[in-house]
């Protein structure tokens, strides 16, 4: 098990602002992930999340436990795409600990083309997410793990360089489950 501090800071773009702000950087580092998201409940009921990003061969399991700053990400090294890792000796010690007995249920997957680029206090990523019949673009500046406040000033420049409105964005698995809200009406009608 592995643990790091999520910080981020995160904008939708259009189509337009993502290929400016592309071809502004010119990223090196491409990478092709895949998370896989799974779903289950806790015992107060409340729907709790979790992902298997698999980028190449690797896949890892997250878990995302929200803090008084960003999010506590606990991961696990796990060999494919699966539900049966969350039973897991590791998984199911971590599980019971925060109180999640309930069977974890896959609900689909989400495709991010990522560009990478090292900056002052962090990663600026560049993504194109593609997920159910739906597709965004989307900056997000992952801040290094020894947090500085003016990484939000970094990022707010970024932003402004191109003209980019500071309007805060929801997380990839957000989208997703609104997407899949919407379709999920749909099929049922």
């Amino acid at each position: 098990m592995k643990t790091n501090l999520e910080i981020e800071y995160k904008a939708l773009l259009n189509e337009q602002e993502y290929n400016k702000v592309l071809s502004h950087f010119n990223p090196t580092i491409r990478i092709n992930q895949t998370n896989h998201y799974y779903q289950s409940y806790n015992v107060f009921n409340k729907k709790i999340a979790a992902r298997i990003r698999q980028i190449n061969d690797t896949f890892e399991l997250t878990f995302k436990i929200r803090q008084t700053k960003g999010k506590l990400e606990v991961n696990f090294d796990v060999p494919s795409n699966s539900v049966e890792h969350f039973n897991l000796p590791e998984v199911q010690t971590f599980l019971k600990e925060h109180h999640f007995y309930q069977a974890w249920n896959y609900i689909g997957e989400l495709h991010t083309l990522r560009y990478v680029i090292q900056d002052t206090y962090g990663e600026l990523c560049i993504d194109h997410n593609t997920y159910l019949d739906r597709e965004d673009y989307e900056l997000e500046y992952e801040v290094n793990t020894d947090y500085n406040p003016l990484a939000f000033s970094r990022f707010v420049e970024i932003l402004n360089l191109f003209s980019i409105k500071n309007e805060k964005a929801k997380a990839k698995f957000h989208r997703f489950i609104l997407a899949k809200s919407d379709q999920d009406l749909y099929i049922d009608n």
